[in-house]
């Protein structure tokens, strides 16, 4: 499973993406961590999800984030 990872530790770069606390089912406000993407073996991850699927528009910060991690030019959003 591709998983981007989170931190409570909020720092502003272009490959961060921040979810606001309840968000996603988050428990407090979190920076998504684009540039660190990994894979984890599907049994390591919960069955469940933390709560509900964050909107279209934040999957759509998350995934600019990764293309710029990748170095993949995108222009600024909006």
């Amino acid at each position: 499973m591709i998983v981007v990872p989170g931190s409570s530790v909020v720092r502003e770069a272009p490959t961060h993406v921040m979810l606001r606390k309840g968000e996603g089912g988050v428990s407090a406000r979190t920076v998504l961590k684009c540039e660190q993407i990994l894979t984890l073996p599907t049994v390591d991850v919960g069955r469940k999800p933390l709560g509900p699927n964050v909107s279209a528009r934040r999957m759509a910060e998350v995934e600019r984030a990764i293309l710029r991690a990748i170095g993949v030019p995108v222009p600024d959003f909006e």
